[in-house]
């Protein structure tokens, strides 16, 4: 009876891993990260599953609108956008990672906001 309790906050702390995944300046960590969580740990659990998803298709997200954006540096209009795009989806990151961990900690599901569902 006690392992229940244990395994839950296991759960809980691999999704907030997941969403904290974003938060690692590196290239391809914040999509590697919540990918390996899924794929190792989502099939035990159903929350784990839906959270690590969740960040995954965030992150698969935010790297197709920032390959959008690398592509308007090269259009001399798009440069200023893309110079705000940038930092608007950098600051969205952070935010909404730190969103996502906080509500995974309390056993909430939290979904990304202009999240596509890449991954179902």
């Amino acid at each position: 009876m006690m392992e229940r309790p244990m395994e839950e906050s296991k759960e809980k702390a691999l999704a907030v891993i997941s969403h904290l995944g974003g938060l690692i300046p590196c290239c391809f960590l914040p999509v590697i990260i919540p990918f390996v969580i899924w794929i190792s740990r989502g099939e035990d659990s159903p929350f784990v599953n839906r959270q690590a998803k969740e960040a995954l298709n965030f992150q698969l997200s935010l790297s197709i609108y920032f390959a959008c954006c690398w592509l308007l540096v090269f259009t001399i209009l798009g440069i200023p956008i893309a110079f705000i795009a940038f930092i608007v989806f950098i600051v969205m990151n952070f935010i909404c990672s730190i969103i996502g961990a906080v509500k995974t900690s309390q056993g909430s599901i939290y979904n990304y906001p202009m999240n596509l569902r890449l991954i179902k």
